[in-house]
Formats: structure tokens, C-alpha cells, sequence
């Protein structure tokens, strides 16, 4: 059977070198089976062709020592997936990010970089005359290092099935403008899975001399802009700097842009921010809750600069110390005087205990450039407005409060703190949220702190994806499950672990299996454990595991 590509190449080939009038003449003189072996036997000389130069690219590919993983694995959807130790969100990134740029470097393919709209994929830029070399050495690439290949621009709704080293899988190929390939990676218990959702995508720029300045036009727009002088120079740039995801003291080399491109984003947040991780309870389960919250930043925040845990109880004997955190020992109930932290960053994120982040996130979800906190809302009823915290808050600044705010991390201000300490407005004492009967509601400090900031040009209150879970809730193993499954919420508290019914039905163990479970890769903060060495060398190679 021939190959369909190969005939539509092949048509496209007769097209291209006959005449339209000798075509036409033909169609008429020439029987059609002599056409179509005209049509057949260019098809067969191109797949001749095509096979002699995917062997020299899949040569080139290998060696330079691409595409090495731990082992393959089959994804939950049946396609064939990576595994890697000690992989995070962020390491994926970089994973991907060097695979195909030392394959393109191997091609002799000039990239650049480019600050794309959706900034949780890098994109990188080649030019349109280049489009040949690129899909042969991509699609090498892909047979050496399994992935996935698929059009964005025409997009192309259903996901990839035929692995990217497929010619099938390149058939949308010839009308694309901007392709993304996509590897999909796991740790060793296959809990934590990478792909879709990021992976690399390239756009094909077009050279234009309309102009006496020969420029650079992309396919679609970016952050900065759709057309650059094609002498402008390459400059490095950190991943920080394209995808606000990104860790900004990651010590991996940069990647490559424009000149033009190496401006300030919108969202751009260039002041550090820190965690302050509270530990109260030194149970089994209370442990777990403060093992959860730094696997949490570790995974899904790697931006954070400093760590700090403010320890109210002994702090366990696995958490040791390592750089960018800190353990401070205190007296219960010191949430209150967190704005007297030694070495505190005047921007921090508060994770009580059960608080726990879902999904990445960037800096701009917790604060402005321009430095005010966007503290999550939550639920406001009649139990909420006549609660102590709303009287307290309408004491300090003599405004009502109009809602509440949610569980789970949420950003402050040293400065807030301090300038509501110095009005001396005392605040209501908090019950203990672990040992509740019932999910707790607005934290008095959040409540009356963000008030507070919000009238004071300190804070601006937005809304994200919250879950707020009682660890005694019957239909608990239901919510567990669904948050397992679809990670696709920022904000989790969860409560109660502590109540004698939580511990009696179940709910407290339930809670514990499923942060091992959401949170599979130990952070750097724990004994016996260490964070995955950069899998670069200072030439920007890939990674060199299989």
C-alpha cells in the first residue's frame, strides 16, 4: 500500500515542475495509467529520499546524546511516558526546553526564544525556510525520546495518539504555523504526570524585505512584538523571565532570545517572595500536613526564596536544614507577630496548618508588580458577617467588610501587619482548625489584615479555585479523588484531622494517603532526601538519563 504522504508530496512535486499547460496537455493525451505511474514513481524517489535523510538526523540525534530517561512507562491515557526521579513541573519544562534546542543546535537549525502569550510553555522560533530540516530532525528526535507532535496554529483539537516518529503524525504538518511537541513524564510512583499541559512549541517565522530593514514576522502575536530586525543580536535570558512559573535562583543555565525580546512582562513580580509554613501539632498526621505544604511550594511554587517554618511544637526529626529555609521555634499562637520574623521578606505567603498549594502558580497570583497582595475571597454569609474577626476588622479601619476570604495559602505584607499592630486592634483568638467539628472559615488575621490592606492600597482581593475539606466529611473519599485526578486547584485546605470522628472513620488516614499521593517527589527540606541535580552541563546539554 503506498504511503499517502508520499503521494501528496509527490503530487505536490508534479505541480511544482510542470506547467500548467503541459499538465493540462497531459491530461488529455497521456493515458491515466501512465500519469499515475509518473505520480508513483516520484512518490517512491522522495521516500527514498525522505528515509536517507531521517537516518542522517536520527544519527545526529544520537550523537549527541539525546533522549535518555530512568525507563518508559504507559501513561493512564496508553500513551508511552517517561520516568525520571525527583521530577517536578519545572525540571519538565527545562527537560523538554533542552532536548530540542541541542537537537536543532545538532541540525545546524539557528532559535531564539520567544515570551509567548501562554507563558507555561516556552516557545521557540526558527524561520519558515528551515521547515524541512526542522520536522526531520524533530521527528528523530521524537523516535529517539518518545513524544508527541501536534499543530496549535491551525489548531488541531484531538490529542496526538501516534507517537511523534510516525509519518501519520506529521500529515497537518505542511499547513502549520506553529507545532508543540509534548513528552509525557512521570516520577516513580506514576502519581505525578507532566505533558499536555506544557511541552515545547515552535513557531515558523517568515522573513519580509518589503521594507529597507529585512525583518522577522511570527504567526501569531507574543507579549512584546510580531516583527524584529532579522540582524537584531541574541542575548541569554532566564526561564524565570518567560514562564512566570519558573524558579528564579535555579542555578541552570539561561536559554536564548532576542534583544528585542528581553523586556519587563505586565506580570512581571521582581521582588522576592517567601513562605511562612506554621507547624502546630506534633502528631503522625500533623507531621504530614507540614511535610505536604513544602513539597507543595517545593513542586508547584519553586519561586518562593525562603522557607520559613515557625515551629509552635517540636519540630519533626526529618526536616533538616538546607538552603532557603529557616526553623524558628515559637510560642503558640505567634501567627499574630509573623511581621517580627528575623529575615522575613516583606512579601510572604502564610501556610497554616491542612494549607496546601494544588496546582502551579506564578508570583502575579499572590501580588501586583507594583507590590499589593491579591488575597483569595471566600465564602461571606450571615455567620460571616457577625463573626468576631468582621467586628474587629470594622474597629481597625471604621469600614464594613463585605466578604470573606479563603483557606489554604494566602499572601500578606510586613508592612500591613506591622501598621495594624501599631493601632493596637486585638484580634480574635482562632480555634484550633485541626481539632474543629466543622470546616473553619475566615481566619481572623486574614480577615481583618486584608480589610485592612484593601482600604490601605496594600491588597487587592481576587478569586481563584479554592477547597476547603473536613477531614470527617462522609463523602470525603469522593472530593479526595476528584482533586487527585484533575489537580486543577490552586487553593486546598484541608481541616479536622485532629477530631476524634476523623480519626475514628477513617478521614484522617484518607487525608494522609492522599497528600503521599498528590505530593510524590520529597523536597530538599527533608532527611534522607535531596533535590535532583541540574540535568545540564554549562553548554546548555540535555538530559542525559534514559
Amino acid at each position: 500500500m503506498s504511503d499517502p504522504t508520499s503521494m501528496n508530496s509527490a503530487v505536490q512535486v508534479y505541480k511544482r515542475f510542470v506547467p500548467d499547460p503541459l499538465r493540462a496537455a497531459a491530461a488529455t493525451t497521456l493515458p491515466d495509467g501512465m500519469r499515475r505511474t509518473v505520480k508513483r514513481s516520484v512518490a517512491q524517489t522522495l521516500r527514498r529520499r525522505e528515509a536517507r535523510l531521517h537516518q542522517r538526523a536520527l544519527r545526529r540525534v544520537r550523537k549527541a546524546g539525546l533522549g535518555r530517561s530512568e525507563r518508559r512507562t504507559v501513561a493512564p491515557d496508553g500513551r508511552v511516558g517517561h520516568v525520571h526521579t525527583g521530577l517536578t513541573i519545572d525540571l519538565a519544562r527545562r527537560f523538554d526546553h533542552d532536548l530540542v534546542t541541542r537537537a536543532l543546535d545538532a541540525a545546524g537549525i539557528c532559535w531564539f526564544a520567544v515570551p509567548a502569550l501562554d507563558d507555561r510553555r516556552i516557545c521557540l522560533a526558527v524561520e519558515s525556510r528551515d521547515k524541512g530540516a526542522v520536522r526531520r530532525v524533530l521527528r528523530a528526535l521524537l523516535e529517539e525520546h518518545t513524544g508527541y507532535v501536534t499543530s496549535v496554529s491551525p489548531a488541531q483539537p484531538d490529542t496526538p495518539e501516534e507517537p511523534g516518529s510516525h509519518v501519520k503524525a506529521w500529515k497537518h504538518y505542511a499547513k502549520a504555523r506553529v507545532i508543540r511537541l509534548v513528552w509525557l513524564r512521570t516520577e516513580p510512583t506514576e502519581n505525578l504526570w507532566t505533558g499536555d499541559d506544557q511541552g515545547i512549541e515552535i513557531e515558523f517565522w517568515t522573513r519580509n524585505t518589503n521594507l529597507p530593514t529585512e525583518r522577522l514576522v511570527g504567526p501569531r502575536p507574543n507579549r512584546v512584538q510580531r516583527a524584529v530586525p532579522s540582524d537584531a543580536p541574541g542575548v541569554e535570558i532566564g526561564f524565570d523571565r518567560l514562564c512566570g512559573y519558573s524558579d528564579a535562583d535555579a542555578e541552570l543555565e539561561p536559554t536564548v532570545t532576542l534583544e528585542t525580546f528581553d523586556v519587563v512582562r505586565l506580570d512581571e513580580v521582581d521582588f522576592p517572595v517567601d513562605a511562612v509554613v506554621l507547624f502546630e501539632h506534633a502528631t503522625g498526621w500533623g507531621e504530614e500536613l507540614l511535610r505536604a505544604a513544602l513539597r507543595s511550594l517545593y513542586q508547584y511554587a519553586p519561586w518562593t526564596h525562603t522557607v520559613h517554618v515557625v515551629a509552635q511544637a517540636a519540630p519533626p526529626a526529618w526536616l533538616t536544614a538546607a538552603e532557603g529555609l529557616s526553623v524558628v521555634r515559637a510560642r503558640p499562637g505567634a501567627g499574630a507577630l509573623l511581621h517580627q520574623l528575623p529575615g522575613l521578606a516583606p512579601h510572604f505567603l502564610l501556610l497554616r496548618p491542612g494549607a496546601v498549594v494544588g496546582r502551579p502558580v506564578r508570583p502575579f497570583d499572590y501580588f501586583m508588580p507594583g507590590g499589593a497582595a491579591r488575597p483569595r475571597r471566600g465564602r461571606w454569609t450571615a455567620e460571616e458577617a457577625t463573626a468576631p474577626w468582621a467586628r474587629a476588622a470594622f474597629a481597625a479601619t471604621g469600614r464594613a467588610v463585605g466578604h470573606g476570604y479563603a483557606g489554604g495559602p494566602q499572601p500578606h505584607r510586613v508592612e500591613a501587619l506591622t501598621r495594624l499592630a501599631e493601632k493596637g486592634t486585638p484580634l480574635p483568638e482562632a480555634p484550633d482548625a485541626q481539632r474543629a467539628a466543622t470546616a473553619p472559615s475566615t481566619h481572623p488575621l486574614d480577615g481583618v489584615a486584608h480589610h485592612f490592606g484593601r482600604l490601605h492600597a496594600l491588597a487587592d482581593p481576587s478569586g481563584e479555585a479554592s477547597v476547603t475539606l473536613h477531614a470527617a466529611l462522609p463523602t470525603l473519599p469522593v472530593h479526595l479523588r476528584r482533586l487527585l485526578a484533575r489537580r486543577d486547584t490552586q487553593q486546598i485546605q484541608l481541616a479536622g484531622l485532629g477530631t476524634d470522628a476523623a480519626l475514628a472513620g477513617g478521614g484522617t488516614a484518607a487525608v494522609v494517603d492522599f497528600l503521599h499521593n498528590y505530593f510524590p517527589v520529597p523536597s530538599p527540606f527533608e532527611r534522607g532526601s535531596e533535590a535532583p541535580s541540574a540535568p545540564v552541563d554549562s553548554s546548555r546539554k540535555a538530559v542525559p538519563q534514559r
